[in-house]
């Protein structure tokens, strides 16, 4: 028996028995929900309910004492969690986190280090993967946080996301292309253009490929890489054409380079998401939020 049974417990009873209602508010499926308590009377040699029809109807008298216990143990556990926040003065502890490499130069340059710097005995790792990658791992519970590209492909009833970055999508060239003397791109001046792109393993790779699917236009793929400085220094003394997110054009200044809006472009969101549960560790929860929270002290972004 642990605080997240007394919790489901708990919740069957709020719910009027509703193990629907119970597994949906618990954020578990019905299953898994009738399986734990399944479980829990093999285990103790107990029956908790009383059922009728294969559906639950009341508490016995074990489960009614049971109950009252675990509304009071609930209510000081939690208690003892606030308690242990406020009277905390340092975090510590080693948290993963996963941000492709894009995101951590256009989004996180000064907000890790101050966070670290405010916190110093905070350990954070860093796994810098495309967003696929990171929403695949996301979902497999290896890391528990990771910032994506909207849309983020996650169920809503059971992932958390923030935005907290808002911008487009722009082409680089270099300064002699043929296209450096355009002041505005369209998808279809693509067709046939030799371009150099991420690779599939992020999702801006899939955004372009559906892009130029329903412009109907068939560029020239002749480079993928997973690293931003190579393809816009791949443009540089060739005729190739990278499409980048447009902050990243402040972070590289040459004047080889042109930087190119394109008409109708792609938008480029970024959201720092979590799984949905009841309970997060002391640690996970201060840096998702103090990550949240960035987009709402840079509205300007």
């Amino acid at each position: 028996m642990d605080i997240r049974f007394l919790h489901y417990f708990v919740t069957i009873v709020n719910c009027d028995f509703n193990m629907t209602r119970a597994a949906k508010e618990s954020l578990i499926s019905q299953p898994a929900l009738s399986q734990m308590i399944h479980q829990f009377e093999n285990n103790e040699n107990i029956t908790l309910f009383e059922r009728s029809g294969g559906r639950l109807k009341k508490l016995t008298y074990a489960g009614d004492r049971l109950y009252t216990h675990a509304v009071d143990i609930l209510k000081k556990h939690q208690v003892m969690v606030e308690e242990m926040q406020k009277e905390s003065t340092e975090l510590r502890g080693h948290v993963k986190i996963g941000i492709p490499p894009v995101v951590i130069s256009i989004i996180f340059p000064d907000l890790l280090p101050t966070l670290i710097r405010d916190n110093p005995k905070i350990q954070l790792e860093l796994l810098e993967l495309g967003a696929v990658e990171l929403r695949q791992q996301l979902q497999a519970k290896e890391i528990p946080i990771a910032a994506l590209l909207t849309p983020t492909h996650l169920d809503e009833s059971q992932y958390e996301s923030h935005i907290l970055f808002s911008d487009k999508l722009t082409a680089f060239v270099s300064a002699d292309h043929p296209f450096a003397k355009k002041e505005c791109l369209e998808w279809e001046d693509f067709d046939q253009q030799s371009i150099a792109i991420f690779d599939q393993s992020y999702m801006i790779h899939h955004q372009l490929k559906k892009q130029f699917k329903d412009a109907q236009v068939k560029p020239l793929i002749q480079l993928q890489s997973a690293s931003w400085d190579l393809l816009l220094n791949s443009t540089r003394h060739s005729n190739l054409v990278t499409i980048l997110p447009g902050p990243l054009g402040e972070l590289f200044q040459t004047p080889e380079v042109k930087q190119i809006p394109i008409h109708d472009p792609i938008k480029w969101e970024v959201a720092i998401c979590r799984r949905r549960q009841k309970y997060h560790s002391l640690i996970e929860d201060y840096i998702f939020k103090h990550i949240a929270k960035h987009r709402t002290d840079h509205n300007s972004l």
